[in-house]
C-alpha cells in the first residue's frame, strides 16, 4: 500500500482547512472516501496523523512531518509539470534571482552575461534587495536563488560561497582625510556624504551601521549608479562608501583617494542561498552551477591587489 498524489493533496488541504468535510468538499470527494484515505495513511505509517476535536482536526507531530514532505512532493510535481509544459510550448523559462547591491552591480554582470549567452531559452529576473529581505523571499518561495551578505545569520537555507569584497571610503584628492590609508567608519560620520538611492540595499546597510555609532549619515544627494557617485565625490560634493573593485575602477578617472575601512563589516563575504538545491528546477540548477563555477575559478575571491 502506497500513497498517491490524491492522498498528499488531501492531507495538505486538511492541514489548511482543519476540517475533513470541508476538505472532501473542495477536492471534491465523498466524505467517506476522504475518511478512508486518511485512515489508510495512518495505517501505512502506524501513527496517528491528526487529533480530532469538536472544532475540527489538528495535526500531530507525525502529521506535521507528513505535511512537510507532502508539500515538497506537490511543489516538485507542479514545477515538473510547469517546466515540461513550457518546453512543449517552446516557452522561455525564467529564474527569479535576488541580490544585494554589491552582488548585483559588481559580481553578477559578467557571470550572468556569460550564462545568458549560452542559455538562450532561459531568462533571469534580477532584483536588488537588502539581505534580510532576500532571506524572507527565499524562505517563502518568492524567489529561486538569492545572493546576500554572509554576516546575516541564516538557519533554514542552504548556503554556498560566491564572492568577497571590501567596502572602502573614497574622498577627493584634496580632502583633509586624503592622507589616510585606513580609517574607522565612526571617524567619517561628521562629514557629508553622497550615496546611492536611499532604498538601495547597501545604502540601508550603511545607515544602520551609522545608527549603531549613534549618528545619522548626512547625505547631500542620492544617485542611482556608481559612476555618477564617483563623479560627485571627485567634484567635492561629499564622501562615499564604495565596493573596492568599483572604487579602484573609478578612482583614476575622477581624482579619488581610496581609504580602507577598518571596521570588520567592511569585508563582505557574499553567499548564494536557496531553500534546497535539489528542489530547484533544472534551469535554476544550471544557474546555480554557473554561480558556483565563477567562485571556483577565482572570479569571486578578491586578491590583495584588488584592495
Amino acid at each position: 500500500m502506497r500513497l498517491d498524489f490524491v492522498d498528499l493533496r488531501l492531507f495538505a488541504l486538511l492541514a489548511e482547512t482543519g476540517s475533513l468535510s470541508e476538505t472532501a468538499l473542495q477536492l471534491p470527494m465523498a466524505l467517506s472516501a476522504a475518511s478512508q484515505r486518511l485512515k489508510k495513511m495512518e495505517e501505512l505509517y502506524a501513527v496517528r496523523l491528526v487529533e480530532r476535536h469538536s472544532r475540527g482536526v489538528v495535526l500531530t507531530p507525525a502529521g506535521e512531518v507528513l505535511l512537510f514532505h507532502a508539500r515538497g512532493v506537490l511543489e516538485a510535481s507542479a514545477r515538473l509539470n510547469g517546466e515540461m509544459g513550457d518546453i512543449s510550448r517552446g516557452l522561455t523559462r525564467e529564474i527569479r534571482l535576488l541580490a544585494n547591491t554589491v552582488a548585483s552591480t559588481v559580481f553578477l554582470p559578467d557571470v550572468l552575461g556569460r550564462f545568458l549567452a549560452r542559455e538562450p531559452d532561459i531568462d533571469i529576473r534580477l532584483l536588488e534587495r537588502p539581505s534580510r529581505e532576500i532571506v524572507s523571499a527565499i524562505e517563502e518561495g518568492e524567489a529561486d536563488i538569492g545572493i546576500l551578505d554572509s554576516a546575516l545569520g541564516v538557519e533554514r537555507l542552504s548556503l554556498f560561497p560566491f564572492a568577497r569584497d571590501r567596502l572602502v571610503l573614497v574622498t577627493p584628492l584634496d580632502h583633509e582625510l586624503s592622507h589616510s590609508l585606513r580609517i574607522g567608519f565612526a571617524q567619517t560620520l561628521d562629514y557629508p556624504f553622497v550615496g546611492l538611492s536611499e532604498y538601495s540595499a547597501i545604502q540601508l546597510f550603511l545607515e544602520d551601521m551609522a545608527r549603531l555609532k549613534g549618528k545619522a549619515l548626512r547625505h547631500r544627494v542620492h544617485t542611482n549608479n556608481y559612476q555618477s557617485l564617483a563623479g560627485l565625490v571627485g567634484s567635492g560634493a561629499g564622501l562615499a562608501i564604495l565596493p573596492s573593485r568599483i572604487a579602484r575602477r573609478y578612482a583614476p578617472l575622477n581624482a579619488l583617494h581610496v581609504i580602507e575601512l577598518e571596521d570588520a563589516w567592511a569585508i563582505r563575504d557574499l553567499k548564494i542561498c536557496v531553500r534546497d538545491a535539489a528542489s530547484l528546477p533544472a534551469h535554476g540548477r544550471r544557474l546555480l552551477d554557473a554561480l558556483l563555477s565563477a567562485y571556483d575559478s577565482g572570479a569571486g575571491a578578491l586578491t590583495p591587489a584588488a584592495y
